[in-house]
């Protein structure tokens, strides 16, 4: 399967498996979109000046308090569903 088809899925999974606020699901859709380009976006990802995480969303501190906190737990769970077969 092709790195973006598996990334499709994997929001797809992330997606489904409970509710999201709409700007939740905003943000794990730009991950998914940043996730096609870059393949993988982490922390440091979410705060390069260079990409959108930091400019339009705050960077890390700002979107793990969208999270609830739980944000690393997101990420995880959004990458291992990238990889799974």
């Amino acid at each position: 399967m092709a790195h973006h088809q598996r990334v499709g899925k994997a929001l797809q999974t992330i997606l489904a498996s409970r509710s999201w606020t709409t700007p939740q699901r905003q943000w794990l859709q730009r991950i998914a979109n940043q996730t096609k380009a870059i393949t993988i976006v982490d922390r440091e990802a979410l705060d390069d000046d260079a990409l959108l995480f930091r400019r339009e969303g705050g960077g890390w501190p700002r979107l793990n308090k969208l999270f609830g906190g739980e944000l690393e737990q997101v990420q995880h769970r959004f990458n291992e569903a990238v990889w799974a077969e």
